[in-house]
């Protein structure tokens, strides 16, 4: 029986009402022809049709379901997270150009005003929890300028927390997220059997991370050394403001560290991530932040970044020089930089998980567009 080639499970975080629903849901795959499932070549003038009738999306749209109703189940229950509703265009976007910003905003004229669409819910967040909250999170588009590729949508969806506290609260937080997630898909087994271009390697991978204790981890520093020592330096990108990885230096690091499964690469150069990362007290140069890296589950698939996360900045000197060191203009940050002014602020650390890339990373596909509904691509028109 697929359940039990599939489901061998070492922690059980859902509980027995939501796991029989999921299984009734994924019941009405179990006897569909597989040609019913194959995804369609991506057209924007067909593709609202595709959307009526094609059983991968059909498909699509279950999977989807669940990995959000897991989401608020395990923030809003599991971890008493309160889940927030904000809104989709501001003055003060979390990802401002700069040395430390690797995307773009998308401006809009609003009355009088110059604004962005909302590119992260965290500066939404993080006021709330002055207010006697302990965790606040959501659910919520985020909205990118850059051109989009396999990698990136202008329009994706963000799984957001933000938490009192610094990351040794939150690193237990965001690996027991992807436990949950993983233990969902197992739940799944008829869907993943349809549109998994991998079904075999999805399951194993899944079930290696339920029975992981905890997830590697290794230095940013480490990440770089060994990426060169092993012939690699081209991966690495090397500015006057400090180092990143690509992509495909990402992926290169699961397969000189002989990682299966996700693991945490920490500490980043100071300007090369966002100015509110908190400084690292043992090294100015760093922050106290973490990736969280997704090995291919086969060869050519998706893999790399799909976590990213990080504490705040909780001093007001500490935040004006990065914005100055990112050559950032901080007079659409006066209010996040006053914000630790307050009698009441205490220390606070957040996450975001890419949906899509999470989604595409499980179903061993190589392309994000291919795993949301509805596309939004700059400069492509998609109906509706």
């Amino acid at each position: 029986m697929l359940y039990d080639l599939c489901i061998k499970l070492y922690i059980k975080m859902i509980p027995n009402y939501l796991q029989n629903q999921i299984k009734k849901d994924d019941l009405k795959f179990k006897n569909g022809d597989l040609k019913f499932f194959v995804l369609p070549i991506y057209d924007p003038k067909t593709h609202h049709l595709e959307l009526t009738q094609n059983g991968y999306f059909r498909a699509l749209i279950t999977l989807r379901h669940y990995i959000k109703i897991i989401s608020d189940y395990y923030f809003g229950y599991k971890q008493n997270a309160k889940n927030i509703d904000l809104f989709m265009f501001t003055p003060s976007i979390s990802s401002p150009m700069g040395s430390g910003s690797d995307s773009e905003a998308i401006p809009i004229k609003f009355g009088k005003h110059n604004l962005n669409l909302v590119d992260s819910s965290q500066f939404g967040l993080e006021p709330l929890l002055l207010n006697g909250i302990d965790k606040v999170y959501c659910y919520l588009p985020s909205m990118r300028g850059e051109k989009p590729n396999k990698r990136h949508l202008n329009q994706f969806f963000h799984c957001e927390d933000e938490i009192k506290g610094g990351m040794e609260r939150l690193i237990p937080i965001i690996e027991g997220y992807i436990k949950i997630l993983a233990e969902t898909l197992l739940l799944l087994p008829n869907i993943l059997e349809k549109i998994s271009l991998n079904f075999k390697e999805t399951t194993s991978t899944l079930n290696k991370i339920l029975r992981l204790k905890k997830f590697p981890e290794i230095t940013f520093d480490e990440a770089i050394d060994s990426l060169i020592k092993n012939g690699n330096k081209k991966l690495v990108n090397f500015t006057k403001y400090g180092r990143d990885i690509s992509s495909k230096g990402e992926i290169k690091l699961a397969e000189i560290f002989n990682f299966e499964i996700p693991f945490w690469v920490k500490n980043y150069d100071r300007d090369r991530v966002a100015f509110y990362q908190k400084i690292d007290s043992k090294n100015p140069n760093k922050v106290i932040n973490a990736d969280l890296i997704f090995p291919p589950i086969i060869k050519g698939a998706f893999g790399g970044e799909i976590v990213g996360c990080g504490q705040r900045q909780d001093k007001v000197q500490e935040i004006t020089d990065s914005l100055s060191r990112q050559n950032i203009n901080s007079k659409s940050y006066k209010w996040y930089i006053n914000l630790r002014k307050l009698p009441n602020y205490k220390m606070t650390s957040g996450f975001g998980l890419g949906i899509e890339r999470f989604i595409t990373w499980c179903l061993c596909r190589d392309d994000i567009k291919n795993v949301i509904l509805y596309p939004r691509l700059k400069d492509i028109k998609t109906y509706p």
